[in-house]
């Protein structure tokens, strides 16, 4: 179901703190606040926002020209979110648990909270914070399965929106709150479309199919040259495409376990960008908002260190649950734990984190669904193990 918000934001027009001043976390503050919209943004160092906050605002470029006003720039959260109906979170998803924590003792009944994105499992990992909260109940929360814009910071107070993308699919936890939560961010200038659950949102984590593979293949050239190339067009070539479409495919089988609708990675590309081709070369090579994005200067890049333990190590622990396997996605797991003499697997997102251990592709439905975890009734040998009953005796 699409929900377009840009009619809706003069009737009833929505307070907004974008927790995260990055590429993503400047780009949506700009075009809100363009938008007519009161915005915070907040940061974990002032530093790095210090001429934004003198300036009182972000000079947006691109599709838009225009000069963003901003109502504070702060690194202090509890002041980013006081009073703010919708709190947007673009940060780097390992930062997650950090910001729920220091969240939790300032929100208020009322607050809709939306990870963009969650990456893989984002909403469940941040509602095993939320639950200390004596409102947790009043507080919305849901993911985005990507980020809505492509945009790049191209200076100390400057940003570049070049593209905003058709739709982005969100999802609340639990989805049993779905409507109040798309009622909530319609008021936002931003099309979305509605997922089932965040099991949706969460296994259509797309950036770690596109993010890590090149990267880690390219590592020679970050070492030695310090990158220089388009990631997407140079980094993602004909055989490193074919790696990824394959990764793809795993991720659509652990998909379709766990949610009635899989979308692949190049149908994703053609109804997000209208991407054209049969192949993710193809595809890549047809979208003009790739064509400014430059690449990493390091190995030191979200790319890996966020897409890995986020994206691809939760998707693999997903598909154990569903008992498939997933080859071409550990292979690259356990290259980056080769690469970077770090052990990405017990790092980063798994079933205990996300409160799913012990629960079966059924189980986790329900859990995403209704937000209580299902009854577990014992087997049958368990009763007779209690009783101290032989089976046939039972």
């Amino acid at each position: 179901m699409l929900w377009s918000a840009l009619e809706n934001k003069i009737v009833d027009p929505a307070r907004v703190a974008v927790i995260g001043a990055g590429h993503a976390g400047r780009g949506l503050a700009g075009y809100l606040a363009i938008h007519g919209f009161d915005v915070s943004l907040y940061n974990r160092s002032i530093a790095n926002v210090k001429r934004i906050s003198k300036r009182g605002g972000i000079k947006v470029h691109g599709l838009f020209e225009a000069f963003a006003n901003l109502s504070l720039v702060t690194d202090d959260i509890a002041k980013a979110i006081e009073d703010r109906d919708i709190l947007i979170i673009i940060v780097p998803a390992q930062a997650h648990n950090f910001i729920a924590k220091s969240m939790v003792p300032h929100l208020k009944s009322g607050q809709t909270i939306l990870l963009m994105p969650g990456r893989t499992g984002g909403a469940l990992e941040f509602a095993r914070v939320l639950r200390s909260h004596p409102y947790s109940d009043e507080i919305l929360l849901g993911e985005a399965q990507t980020y809505s814009f492509v945009s790049r910071i191209t200076g100390p107070d400057s940003v570049l929106i070049s593209k905003v993308k058709n739709s982005t699919k969100v999802s609340a936890f639990p989805a049993s709150h779905n409507r109040r939560f798309m009622r909530s961010l319609r008021r936002l200038p931003i099309t979305f479309n509605m997922a089932d659950d965040v099991m949706e949102t969460s296994l259509g984590n797309v950036g770690a199919m596109l993010h890590p593979t090149p990267t880690i293949l390219s590592a020679g050239l970050l070492e030695s040259k310090e990158g220089g190339y388009n990631h997407y067009h140079d980094a993602i070539s004909e055989s490193v495409g074919r790696l990824v479409e394959r990764m793809d495919a795993e991720r659509i089988s652990v998909s379709r376990e766990f949610v009635s609708q899989s979308v692949s990675l190049l149908e994703w590309l053609r109804s997000t960008y209208d991407a054209e081709g049969t192949t993710l070369r193809e595809c890549i090579r047809s979208i003009d908002a790739y064509d400014d994005v430059g690449s990493p200067s390091s190995l030191n890049h979200r790319y890996v260190l966020e897409d890995v333990p986020t994206g691809l190590v939760p998707i693999s622990y997903f598909g154990r649950i569903a008992e498939i396997e997933t080859p071409a996605m550990d292979a690259v797991i356990n290259m980056a734990c080769q690469l970077y003499d770090y052990d990405f697997w017990s790092s980063g997102r798994n079933l205990g984190s996300l409160g799913l251990e012990g629960l079966n592709p059924t189980e986790v439905r329900e859990y995403v669904r209704t937000g209580f975890m299902p009854e577990k009734y014992p087997e049958l040998h368990e009763i007779s193990d209690v009783l101290g009953l032989e089976v046939d005796e039972i």
